[in-house]
């Protein structure tokens, strides 16, 4: 008759054979993969690439087939966006503030005909340095968030999202 020792420690020894490589793998990767950080309005890459410190001007659509907006343009007081089939539209900023080191501009939008406000949440997204330098168009692109309320900006339960570029003048 077989000792049931022998079969434990023989199991816990396989055990231990396959946890070895997968901890080792980890640990290998964890040293050469660099984890991601935002870009921020202050970072060098946006700032050398023109790009503006603050989220204010006109943005165009990168995508304008994915979404119904096709140009958001923002300042201190209003947020006018245009729809596809041209129709503008303006609504007032209830509060702006910039948030965890300059990544993120909030804006609360004041509400319309009554309806809950919302809130946008913007950061700088890629600077595209082989962009074809056009006129118009620029390197310069945000992705805007946006939220039915102040709860799920909390709680980054965002309703969607577009990826807008700056237009310069």
């Amino acid at each position: 008759m077989s000792n049931p020792k022998y079969f434990v420690k023989y199991r816990n020894h396989i055990l231990g054979l396959l946890i070895t490589p997968v901890f080792t793998l980890a640990g290998l990767l964890s040293l050469f993969i660099s984890p991601g950080y935002s870009l921020g309005w202050n970072d060098e890459d946006w700032l050398q690439s023109g790009c503006p410190k603050t989220v204010s001007g006109k943005w165009a659509a990168d995508n304008p087939e994915t979404t119904d907006l096709r140009f958001l343009s923002i300042n201190n007081r209003e947020v006018t966006y245009t729809s596809k089939s041209d129709e503008t539209h303006k609504i007032g900023i209830r509060e702006s503030t910039h948030i965890s080191k300059k990544q993120y501009v909030k804006i609360k939008l004041k509400p319309v005909n009554n309806q809950n406000g919302t809130v946008l949440k913007i950061r700088p997204h890629l600077v595209q340095m082989d962009f074809k330098k056009e006129k118009n168009n620029s390197g310069c692109l945000i992705k805007v968030f946006t939220y039915k309320n102040e709860r799920h900006a909390k709680t980054d339960q965002y309703s969607g999202w577009n990826i807008f570029r700056l237009i310069k003048k």
